[in-house]
């Protein structure tokens, strides 16, 4: 008892010890960003098996990589490289993706976007929005949450069967969630001295 106690003393200290060393301005304006995140995608989709024995139905899919993201001002540039978890499948995906960042308070915002996804079998429309809550940690660098739904309009091979491949249907719907660090840059609000 007396160990929890002291435990949650201490992450309470920690916690404010952080507040206290985050020093944005209330009101400031961020000019640059340069973001990496770790991307957990998770796929729902239909797929039609080709071949003699063709058959078809959905499967859930998850696909996890990397992102590099840059903004400038609130319009963000992003590149995401993915594989998929699934041990026979080998598919890797490219994101790019072009978006705007609305603040909905100081530490969230929400970020829709449009782009291209690329795979092996050429690329494809993409669009969908995130969530971001970020929290910071020291003047000019963040870490943060994130949450995301997607929709793609590309065919993707997802594995083979008896030499056929089993292939996904134009368009899927993706979830997403996952981490990530920030370092930044922002402008801080003008101070009038002549009153």
């Amino acid at each position: 008892m007396i160990l929890q106690r002291k435990v949650c003393m201490m992450v309470i200290a920690g916690f404010s010890a952080i507040t206290l060393m985050a020093q944005v301005p209330y009101g400031a304006k961020e000019n640059f960003h340069l973001k990496i995140e770790q991307e957990n995608r998770f796929c729902l989709s239909a797929y039609q098996q080709t071949g003699l024995n063709g058959t078809s139905g959905t499967e859930l899919t998850l696909s996890n990589g990397a992102m590099v993201e840059i903004a400038i001002k609130q319009v963000t540039f992003g590149a995401t490289f993915l594989n998929e978890a699934v041990s026979n499948s080998g598919l890797s995906k490219t994101d790019l993706d072009l978006g705007y960042e609305y603040y909905l308070s100081k530490s969230l915002n929400l970020q829709p976007f449009a782009g291209c996804e690329m795979n092996e079998n050429g690329p494809g429309f993409t669009m969908g929005a995130k969530l971001n809550k970020n929290i910071e940690l020291f003047d000019f660098i963040s870490l943060g949450l994130f949450v995301g739904m997607r929709y793609s309009s590309i065919e993707s091979i997802r594995s083979i069967y008896d030499n056929y491949p089993s292939s996904v249907s134009h368009g899927y719907l993706s979830g997403s969630a996952g981490v990530y660090f920030m370092i930044y840059d922002y402008r801080r609000p003008t101070i009038r001295r002549d009153w």
